[in-house]
């Protein structure tokens, strides 16, 4: 009897490559470079990256990768196949989420309330941000990473 088992957890994977690579984009190339610029600019270019990537393309991946992937574990749970990998890449994406919504969003959220026009204000947010949002940030893509393979397998 033909499942649907192979193409669930192959989307998930893939679902899951994507984001990873937009993670890791942003590790490699935006934060670096917002680190070298002064505090006004870094503020408010996350916060206007807070507002625009909120678009059904980041939000299909965002959601679908985890989401995929957990209907693969049950798929695998009910048909009796081997999940280890299956369920570490559930488990992967799933802690990819808690981390953006434990820590990124929080932290997004907060940069937001920052005055862009004074000083003071610029400097406690940026200093309150960066560095955790870029270590939760690290946090998420290597689960995402982790999980794809893990999904691919």
């Amino acid at each position: 009897m033909p499942t649907a088992l192979p193409v669930v957890q192959l989307l998930a994977g893939v679902l899951s490559a994507l984001l990873a690579g937009f993670y890791l984009a942003f590790s490699l190339t935006i934060m670096p470079s917002l680190a070298r610029l002064p505090d006004r600019t870094l503020v408010t270019t996350m916060q206007t990256v807070n507002r625009v990537i909120v678009r059904p393309g980041f939000v299909v991946l965002f959601l679908g990768a985890p989401t995929v992937a957990v209907v693969a574990l049950v798929l695998a749970l009910v048909k009796g196949a081997t999940v280890l990998a299956v369920a570490v890449g559930a488990l992967l994406q799933v802690a990819s989420i808690a981390t953006t919504v434990i820590v990124n969003i929080p932290l997004n959220t907060a940069l937001d309330r920052a005055d862009p026009d004074d000083a003071d204000d610029i400097v406690r947010a940026r200093a309150a941000f960066e560095r955790p949002w870029v270590r939760a940030h690290l946090v998420r893509t290597a689960c995402t990473t982790a999980g794809a393979v893990a999904l691919l397998l």
